[in-house]
């Protein structure tokens, strides 16, 4: 039998006819219905392509026989222009057969029309049902894997000792969280040693950075910054005496003369 005998029976299914809420695995439900109606459209699509072929077959003919009574009709008319009676009379009796021939074919095109219609209607409804059915066994399966996902949650949950996985996962971020604090502070304490050595090398060499090499000092503490010291001030172009420092043993009032042999 082919897929127009079941025309009536894919028309009327319904798909929520198939859900059952004792079931309990729905999703095996709907994939086998699935592979039914996937078997029902290909053969649909297949037998369309023949129903085709028949319908164009059938208005050819139907094309062909009103050709062929149109032209009796004007050989008709014109056997009765020429008084021609017997003519007249072969070209009655064939256009009345044309006629006849004309009616059973228009019958087979009708025929094949509506069966192409069916098919149609077949297809749309078919196509129709296996979206609704995939979207709904893609909810179910979303549904299945969260459910899947939450009760794995809760064995967690359970043999961590935590009320709800909502508790287990406030235990997981304050566990991860005294991680984190404490690899913050085993980083603080390698460094710091280390850095305040440093620090106070830097400050330590900030001593002798200004003091000229071999001077020795007892006292490192009262090293004197010689970066401040007062410099020699240049010689006079009048050639006066200056101070350049203060009175040594013996050296007088301290005064240098600069000037030459005949200025003395």
């Amino acid at each position: 039998m082919g897929i127009l005998g079941r025309f009536k029976d894919i028309m009327a299914s319904n798909i929520h006819a198939i859900f059952n809420r004792e079931d309990k695995h729905p999703e095996q439900t709907i994939e086998k219905y699935l592979g039914q109606l996937r078997r029902d459209l290909g053969q649909v699509k297949a037998e369309t392509d023949a129903y085709k072929l028949e319908y164009n077959r059938a208005q050819r003919a139907v094309d062909e026989n009103e050709d062929e009574q149109a032209k009796l009709e004007r050989y008709l008319e014109r056997a009765k222009q020429a008084k021609s009676t017997s003519d007249a009379r072969q070209f009655e009796r064939k256009l009345e057969k044309a006629r006849e021939e004309g009616e059973v074919l228009k019958q087979k095109l009708a025929q094949a029309k509506d069966d192409m219609d069916k098919l149609t209607a077949m297809n749309d409804k078919l196509g129709g049902d296996i979206s609704s059915l995939e979207s709904k066994l893609s909810e179910i399966k979303s549904t299945m894997s969260a459910a899947s996902q939450q009760e794995q949650m809760n064995k967690m949950a359970k043999k961590a000792g935590a009320a709800n996985s909502d508790e287990m996962f406030s235990r997981m971020s304050e566990k991860a969280n005294y991680a984190l604090d404490r690899a913050n502070a085993m980083a603080e304490l390698d460094a710091g040693p280390n850095a305040t050595n440093y620090s106070e090398l830097e400050s330590l060499a900030e001593k002798y950075d200004n003091i000229p090499d071999n001077v020795s000092y007892d006292n490192i503490e009262t090293i004197p910054n010689f970066s401040e010291a007062p410099q020699p001030a240049a010689p006079s172009p009048e050639g006066q005496t200056e101070q350049l420092f203060g009175p040594g043993p013996g050296a007088g009032d301290g005064l240098i003369n600069i000037s030459g042999p005949d200025e003395q």
